[in-house]
């Protein structure tokens, strides 16, 4: 994101990086994490034989996968997120309490 501390971005520039990140995040997860995850679970179920079809193992691995790489970067984004989300929140609560 920024090169500079976190200590030393205006309130201002957190939230507009916050937001940023979010907005990623938000992406990220409707784009591609979550049809993953869909087309794993499809492949799984229809794995179960219910409707008498074959799905082969390493199409179900190959599924997984790229759910298990997709979560790494949802990993990544959240963890990335976090510290300005604990920064705003700790200045907000010095803001009120007039510190």
């Amino acid at each position: 994101m920024s090169e500079q501390a976190l200590e030393d971005q205006s309130l201002r520039e957190r939230l507009g990086h916050a937001e940023q990140l979010l907005r990623e995040l938000s992406e990220h997860l409707a784009q591609s994490f979550l049809p993953k995850l869909k087309q794993a679970n499809e492949l799984l179920a229809a794995s179960s034989g219910e409707d008498g079809s074959e799905v082969a193992d390493s199409t179900i691995r190959s599924a997984m996968a790229a759910v298990v790489q997709s979560d790494h970067f949802t990993q990544t984004l959240i963890n990335s997120l976090d510290p300005y989300l604990r920064s705003i929140e700790h200045e907000v609560r010095r803001i009120r309490d007039g510190d």
